[in-house]
Order: structure tokens, then sequence, then C-alpha cells
């Protein structure tokens, strides 16, 4: 797919065939057009409105069926997030208000809040005409929900509307809080109120749109769509699983429909024109090409007048790819041995970041999934860990769901502050009595990895020290939990001739408990926000020998080969074929994309249950040769550009 945000201009001279012949020439097939909201794109019958006054090219009527005629679906794009300021001045009742009272005007677009009436009650009248009147097969909105910053990312805190404050306190009988804190539980009980009224009005546009036509596709519904992207000054490092851990996520455990993360062309709000690296482009592609999803490139104006066609050629070339290759990628279901929980997609935190590095590093076959997105009926039984980095609130029903996986043989890995959003520890599996405090003043303190401790810790065998950063969290363990590593409290810092510890203490540093056939691990600190932010050694081999000598996670490795190409692995559902996906990272260094090294004599052991008929390169065709034994397959292969597949037929 391909996503043109038009400019207000873009329809001044707009040729539907042309622009229909442009997407035809990068292989898309389905286009997101801009179609109402802010704007309206089209001649509306809607009073409160907003009509572009450029529309003097061909219609978008003319557009979508030009697109059609070429075999394109097209997806609306809807943003009801804001208002024009003419239409907020006959309804101040719909804006956004800040808990003084002020609305948000930006450049003439002022803040709608989500309780108010048009997002509650005029949006629906436009709906309906854009469902009735234009043929389109999908449908997008922009921007939902509770949105607190403008463009410039200003901050301007929870919206403090009298619909705010009057659903607020129907439902908890409270009033709004003040501003956004986790530790205080009036906000959390303001995030059930946003997740239950964004619930509710996705339910509410799911039927004014299928009561109409029942075959256009929602997004969110069904199918998930989600970018990577950039923008100028955010912090380091940049995330360069980006790509790849969005469609992990979006498939999630058992995602059949559809999904993308779209590659953002551009460098971020206030340079909309000027695109990434042509590289970074395609490497997001092929990540979500090798991790099963759709390929999907979102930019500012027409293909034709895009001022910044660096990339065009990159993109051209994974969209051609997935054209040829479509019926291979069909059907497919992940056969990862590990699943990772993370939070909301749009905000992942650094110590899931640091994770998901250190599985994809380690050459692990590895899922991701929401808490949110996991249901009762989900089967998590075919996975051998399941890692919760940082999760602090699982639900009573889930955390019970983890605690039976774990008694029948799986191993729970916990890190951080799981379940810090409890009275209770929500995991008995980790076998916790009481948690007495967590401490957030233990910079200079480490790990001292103990003879006993080798068994597990088999690369610390010439440096038996590890570091944890500032924080550790203390509690009481049941008599079944063993400890592993012993705690070095904080010492002298400088001057360097007393810089050095006195005291190791029997507190551990990790905690495994036996429960039932598996396993609770407790890592009182924070692994994956130290190798996110940092990327040192000495953190990545204390994850990849937990991962592989307690919870008995083996790599795809049959031989070491570079930590900077990613594997990922499916099977069609009908059991045809397996596809074994090579994502070469070698061109990301630093802050910039570069193409990347060829990488030759990728050495893999691949899970194979029944012996192949044939094992052939998806990008070349040939035949590659291979071993099959004990349900192993062992191949070699190159990577020497962004990509390579195999296909395993049987």
């Amino acid at each position: 797919m391909i996503q043109t945000n038009f400019r207000e201009i873009d329809m001044e001279d707009m040729d539907a065939k042309a622009f229909a012949d442009s997407l035809k020439s990068l292989h898309a097939n389905a286009v997101m057009l801009n179609t109402g909201g802010i704007i309206a794109s089209y001649p509306t019958k809607v009073k409160e409105h907003f009509q572009s006054e450029y529309l003097h090219g061909d219609s978008l009527r003319q557009m979508i069926d030009a697109c059609h005629e070429a075999g394109i679906r097209v997806i609306a794009r809807m943003d009801f997030s804001k208002i024009r300021r003419p239409i907020y001045e006959e309804h101040p009742e719909w804006a956004y208000r800040t808990k003084d009272g002020e609305i948000v005007d930006y450049n003439g677009d002022v803040h709608a809040c989500i309780c108010g009436g048009y997002q509650q009650e005029k949006i629906f009248e436009i709906i309906d005409e854009v469902v009735s009147e234009l043929p389109i097969d999908g449908f997008f909105m922009n921007m939902g929900g509770f949105q607190t910053k403008d463009y410039s990312y200003n901050y301007y805190g929870i919206c403090h509307c009298e619909s705010c404050k009057k659903k607020f306190r129907e439902r908890f009988g409270l009033e709004l809080p003040e501003k956004e804190d986790p530790d205080d539980p009036l906000y959390r009980k303001y995030q059930i109120f946003k997740q239950e009224v964004q619930e509710e009005f996705k339910a509410r546009v799911e039927k004014a749109i299928h009561t109409i036509n029942p075959e256009i596709a929602i997004e969110g519904i069904d199918y998930s769509r989600v970018e990577s992207n950039t923008e100028y000054k955010r912090p380091l490092p940049f995330w360069q699983y980006s790509a790849a851990s969005n469609t992990r996520t979006m498939r999630g455990i058992d995602n059949t429909a559809p999904f993308a993360s779209a590659s953002v062309d551009f460098i971020g709000f206030a340079y909309r024109v000027v695109a990434v690296n042509p590289e970074e482009q395609e490497l997001r592609l092929w990540q979500d090409v090798a991790n099963f999803g759709g390929v999907d490139y979102y930019l500012i104006g027409r293909l034709d007048n895009h001022e910044d066609k660096s990339g065009f050629e990159n993109v051209e070339r994974v969209f051609r790819y997935s054209e040829e290759h479509a019926d291979e990628y069909r059907n497919i279901s992940s056969t990862a041995d590990v699943l990772l929980v993370r939070g909301y997609r749009w905000d992942v935190e650094q110590e899931q970041r640091g994770w998901i590095r250190a599985l994809a590093e380690s050459h692990i076959l590895f899922d991701e999934v929401e808490e949110s997105h996991i249901k009762p009926e989900d089967n998590i039984s075919k996975y051998k860990a399941i890692v919760l980095p940082d999760i602090t609130e699982i639900p009573d029903w889930l955390a019970e769901k983890l605690d039976r996986y774990a008694e029948n043989g799986g191993c729970v890995i916990a890190s951080g502050n799981t379940g810090k959003y409890h009275t209770d520890y929500p995991l008995k599996c980790m076998g916790i009595q009481k948690i007495k405090y967590l401490r957030q003043d233990m910079k200079s303190a480490m790990l001292h990895v103990e003879e006993s401790d080798l068994d597990v810790f088999e690369s610390f065998e010439k440096d038996r020290v590890l570091y944890f950063g500032d924080n550790f969290l203390f509690a009481e363990f049941e008599s079944s939990s063993k400890g592993l590593l012993k705690l070095i409290p904080p010492h002298h810092m400088g001057p360097p001739e007393r810089c050095y510890y006195t005291q190791i203490t029997d507190i551990p540093g990790v905690q495994v408990n036996q429960y039932g056939k598996g396993t609770g691990v407790l890592i009182p600190w924070t692994p994956g926000l130290l190798y996110y932010r940092d990327g040192y050694a000495n953190t990545f081999r204390f994850m990849r020998d937990l991962l592989k000598n307690i919870a008995q996670i083996e790599s795809v490795e049959a031989a070491p080969f570079s930590q900077m190409i990613e594997i990922s692995m499916g099977t069609a559902r009908e059991g045809r074929h397996s596809l074994v996906q090579v994502v070469n990272n070698t061109g990301h260094f630093g802050t910039s994309y570069f193409k990347p090294v060829p990488v030759y004599g990728i050495s893999l052991k691949i899970p194979c249950p029944q012996k192949p008929e044939k094992v052939s390169s998806q990008t070349t065709g040939l035949e590659i040769p291979y071993q099959w034994e004990n349900g192993k397959l062992l191949l070699t292969v190159d990577c020497p550009e962004y990509f390579e597949g195999i296909k395993i037929q049987y």
C-alpha cells in the first residue's frame, strides 16, 4: 500500500489516470487517499464539514474509479481530531480544553475532543456521506483518541472539557486527574476511562460503516497498521528494529487479518517533503516482509509532484518482490519459541526494546504481542518462554493464565517493575512472598558471578561482575526459589584510589522459582533498558545466557554469525512450505543508514519436523544444499544485500 497524504493544493491539478499509473509504477495494489474530516476532498453536503477550496482537478470519485480500473483498492483516510476555526466558533463545546479552559488552535485547526459533540455526533453524518457516496474499499481514522500534543510537540495535558468532566464523573463519581502520573490511582482510573471511551467509539464507527457496506475494511478491526518513522530532534538511540517489531506486534499470537508497518518517507513534521535515507526505507520494508506483514509506504503529496524521490527505487524493489512472491506469504504462521509481551504499540518502553534487541541478536525466533491484545482463548502453550519486560499492570485473568502456563512446563521471565501496580504480586509462579521496596539509587552497585553461577552464565568465565544501573527491587521469596548472582552494594566511585568494593552480599541478582513443571524467573532490575540505551556486551551476554540455560531456548545458529543479521521463520497454515527470512542490518551505523555490507556463510540450524522435498532461495530461485537430521535443517546461506528468503517445500 501507498499512503499519499495530499496537501490541499494537490487536488488543484489532479489527473486521476496519471495518479493511478504512478501507483502501478511502484507495484502498489492499495492506496490511502485523504477524504474528509479536517478538510473534505470532495463536494460535501454536511454543513460543518469544511470543504477544500482546491477541488479543480479530477475529482476524488474519478481517482477512486481510476484506481479500481488499475486493480488498486482504495482506503479513505479520515481525520476527526481537529476542526477548522470557523466551525469551532459555531460550536465551541466541541473543542479540547486544558485544565485552565484554553483551546489548542494550530494554524487555524482547533483540537476536537473525542467526548465532544463533533466526534460523538457530527462525524457520523460525514461517515454516512462518505460510505454511501464514494465506492471506497477501506476506512482509516488518523490521530484518534485523546490527543494531548500539537504538531510542535507542545504538551497541553489531559482534556478538561465539560463533556470529559461529565463522562468521567458519571463513570467513577470523581473529578478528572490534573496530570498524567502512572503512580496516581486516579490517573490509572482515567486510563481505564480512555480505553472504554475509545472502544465504545470504535464500535459505533464500525456499526455505522458496516450497516451501509459490510465489505468495507476498517483499520483496527479488519486490518492493522502503524508507522515506522523518525522525527526531528527525537532523542537517541534510533530504533533500528522499528518496522520488524511493529510488524511482529500486529501479527501477535495468531492474528490472521492483514497488517503492515508503514515506512514514513519524511524526516518529521517540520520537514515533510525531505526523505530519510533511501537505505533506511528499504530496510524497514524488508523487515515488514521478513515478519510476514504487508509492505506500506507513506509520503506527503502525490508521487508525481513529490520533490524528494530518492527512496522511490528502493521502495519499488521491495514492492516488486512482494508482488512476485505474494502467494508464498499468504497464511503464514510464525514458528517462534518465545513470546515477548509489550505495552502500547506507539510507545515501546526501553526495557522492552532491549529485550527485542537481545532476542533478535541472539538469533532466537520470537513473537511480540501487546498485553492488551492477549485474549483468554489464545494458545500460549506453544511457546517455550514468555518474557514480561517491565509490564506494570497484569489483569488477574492473565496472571492466572501465565501461572497455569508455567505450571504446565513453560518459563515466565519478568524484569524490572513487572506487576508494580498490584497490592500483591500478581504472578504466583515467581515465588514472591513479599515485595519489600524498590531502590532507585543503586548506581555503582554490581552483581558478582560466583563459580556456581557459571553453569547458567557460562560466558562470564573471564569477567565475574555485571552492572545493572540505578534500580533494584528487593523482595522475599519462597523456599522453592533459588537465587543466582550476588549483590555488591553501592561503593566509592572516586577518587580512583578508593574505587573498590569490600562486600558481597547474599542478595541474589536473579531469582529462579520451580513452579509445577515449569519456571518463574524474576530479574529485579532492567537489563533491557541497559542494553537498549548502552548496548554493552556485559548486559547482552547475561540475557543470552539466561534465555539459553534457564529458559532452554535454542538459537538458530549452527555456527556463530553476525548479530546484525536478523532471522525469522513461519510455516504456511496448510503445511505445504515454510519460509526462513534473513534481514541484513549491517547498514545501520550510528545515526545513519547505508547500503548493507554483504554477509556470507550464515550457518543455520532450523527447526524442521519433516524432511523437505526442496530448499531454495526466494531471491534467486536456486536450490540450496542442506542436511536434515533429528528434526533440524542444516544449511548455509549468503545475504549480499538487504534480504534473503529461503523456501522449504514439503
